[in-house]
């Protein structure tokens, strides 16, 4: 058993139902039956298209890796990557028109929105060959509302604070001591007085803060306000919206002042150079350490209690991984071969092979003893209530186009706040019928 996985418990109190469901990360399961990987071989000379929104360098590196492992099984993988930000936009678009057989995707609501649509490929008798890798959790995270499997996960990682611990050694500051919101901003006072930027901030693709968003609105109304408010069972009108937002905007002064001409990675690299002393953002902050020095030197902590009522008990820990699109009626076979080598221990392999601090939903890779994995691992296991990202969580056609540009506009003019919240409630009424 991986601990690289959750702990069932985790899994009980966690997966969101409903609407906005977005599934919690679990752990433990059963262990893959020897020669699970057969059937994908068996596949060979067969070719399948993947669209790909893994444009980052070190996420092209770990596409590489896989797409070469399955070349070598027999596949012949046809990748097209596409920027990342351009592809989440135009996703909808993109299944509706010609896409390719497989595609990378998210666990959760925005995997069952897309489903519920018709224009993803049911693979429940993928499932029934797969599903020996999976725990049950990771099962549920990739069910649609009808009750059958659209989803192949693949990795997950949680959103922390991200810090090089001989940055925080220099400084004097002691992160675990950092519990309270007091705690927080007492250590951003010190960084800034040491001439760093305390907290590093890049959102130029619309996205990054909204994993900020979601943890002063956990951590400031409690986890069941994120899951009603993503539902629309709460309005962006409500009061409690308009208190997360005055609390993220006591970090403005801590942050540095050009976040919207940043990308996540360029504001990881102030944390990297030692710049900046923190970076609100998912683990996968550790791909841009390519030395193993700095990997060393990279540590988390949960982000700090707002409200003693909710203190840290609810973290966003997305799953990433795969779906067939509606166009793989064309190449069904090819295409769930490759769905069936997605779920094996060769692909996750080749992934760890270039992204050594990965971690992956398939039960039966083997416990990492890398200090950063195990911080994950731990602070995910110690974690009530998971949530996946604002942007999984909540309808597509709101989220990128909607909440993005939203969440701009407050970090831009946090003045605005009251006039934001209003225009999204508003914008969320206008929506179609799900």
């Amino acid at each position: 058993m991986s601990d690289q996985n959750l702990q069932s418990d985790v899994s009980r109190r966690s997966v969101l139902k409903g609407a906005a469901a977005g599934a919690g990360v679990v752990a433990a399961g059963g262990f893959l039956a020897a020669g699970a990987g057969a059937g994908a071989a068996s596949a060979a000379g067969k070719a399948v298209s993947l669209g790909s929104n893994q444009s980052d360098p070190a996420a092209r590196k770990s596409d590489a890796a896989w797409v070469a492992a399955a070349t070598k099984a027999g596949f012949d993988v046809k990748l097209n990557t596409v920027d990342h930000n351009t592809f989440q936009n135009q996703i909808n678009s993109y299944l509706q028109g010609t896409p390719d057989d497989v595609f990378t995707w998210f666990a959760g609501y925005r995997m069952q929105f897309f489903a519920s649509k018709g224009l993803a490929t049911d693979i429940s008798d993928v499932w029934s060959k797969i599903g020996k890798n999976f725990t049950k959790g990771y099962k549920t995270a990739s069910t649609g509302l009808d009750g059958k499997q659209y989803f192949v996960p693949t990795t997950w990682y949680p959103w922390a604070v991200m810090y090089r611990k001989s940055v925080f050694k220099a400084a004097g500051v002691d992160p675990s001591s950092i519990i309270t919101w007091a705690d927080f901003i007492a250590a951003c006072k010190v960084f800034k007085s040491k001439g760093l930027t305390p907290i590093a901030l890049g959102d130029k693709g619309g996205w990054e803060a909204m994993g900020t968003f979601d943890l002063v609105n956990m951590r400031t109304n409690g986890y069941k306000f994120h899951v009603d408010l993503m539902g629309g069972r709460a309005s962006w009108g409500d009061a409690r919206v308009q208190k997360t937002f005055k609390n993220w905007e006591s970090m403005f002064p801590y942050q540095n002042t050009n976040t919207l001409d940043l990308e996540w990675s360029d504001a990881a690299q102030l944390v990297l150079q030692k710049k900046a002393a923190m970076q609100v953002m998912g683990a996968f902050h550790a791909s841009i350490y390519t030395d193993a020095a700095d990997l060393a030197d990279l540590a988390l902590f949960p982000f700090p209690e707002i409200n003693k009522a909710n203190r840290r008990d609810a973290v966003d820990a997305p799953i990433d991984g795969y779906m067939l699109s509606k166009g793989a009626s064309k190449n069904l076979a090819n295409a769930k071969a490759l769905a069936t080598f997605i779920a094996s221990t060769d692909y996750a392999n080749a992934v760890l092979s270039v992204a050594p601090t990965a971690l992956f939903a398939n039960s039966n890779m083997p416990a990492s003893d890398n200090a950063f994995v195990r911080q994950q691992v731990d602070l995910v296991k110690s974690s009530k209530y998971i949530a996946q990202f604002l942007d999984r969580d909540t309808r597509p056609d709101f989220a990128g186009p909607i909440v993005g540009p939203a969440i701009q506009s407050f970090l831009k003019n946090p003045g605005d706040k009251a006039k934001i919240a209003t225009n999204l409630s508003k914008q969320w009424d206008a929506l179609p019928p799900a």
